[in-house]
């Protein structure tokens, strides 16, 4: 998710829904549906190669999963690029055995793929760019890191106000059945029984 975008938009989440759109990075592309996925991956790559071939200069906040794939991709198919990637922790690939994390590494260095850790990203610190060896900034920033809830379509009230993101996330009682801020059964039949539940990464109690 883009955790600084409005709508959590981001190449891998892209904004589809009707109240979004208009504010997204690429309102003229409609990606519910395939046709429209497909053309914003064309311009995406078109783009790139544009970026390629003045050797412009890409930084990757997040040495996650998502981050260190995005980076490496890019070095393997657009080598004219000078790239780096920051990250809060103190090795890439958080999750995994500090040996499987340290192979990935040594590899991106042997791409020359330049790593920065123990690094928080803050554009508006004058000095931050400059400590990491992009003095005059990035040509382009991805942003590959934290999470956002995409829950817009749902009402206010079945809304969390706090957690990851600015709140936003689902909320839902013991049996995962969605509830109002006040704690009450949203959306039940006429018999008194839940009808919507919250499944997954959506609701309050995953994150």
């Amino acid at each position: 998710f883009g955790v600084f975008h409005k709508w959590g938009e981001s190449l891998w989440f892209p904004t589809i829904h009707e109240v979004a759109r208009p504010e997204g990075s690429w309102p003229h592309i409609d990606e519910r549906f395939l046709e429209g996925r497909r053309r914003h991956i064309l311009e995406e790559y078109s783009a790139i190669q544009g970026l390629n071939e003045k050797s412009a200069k890409i930084l990757v906040v997040g040495a996650g999963f998502i981050g260190v794939e995005w980076i490496t991709e890019l070095q393997h198919f657009f080598p004219k690029l000078g790239l780096t990637i920051i990250d809060a922790l103190p090795q890439c690939l958080g999750p995994l055995p500090a040996k499987a994390a340290a192979y990935c590494s040594k590899y991106m260095q042997k791409k020359g793929i330049k790593e920065f850790y123990n690094m928080k990203y803050n554009a508006k610190d004058p000095n931050f760019y400059s400590s990491i060896g992009l003095p005059s900034g990035p040509d382009k920033e991805y942003i590959c890191i934290g999470v956002k809830a995409s829950n817009y379509f749902m009402p206010s009230e079945t809304l969390s106000e706090k957690g990851p993101g600015g709140g936003g996330w689902i909320l839902m009682d013991m049996t995962l059945a969605v509830k109002t801020r006040e704690g009450k059964a949203w959306s039940t039949d006429e018999q008194g029984y839940s009808r919507i539940y919250a499944i997954g990464d959506c609701n309050y109690g995953c994150v």
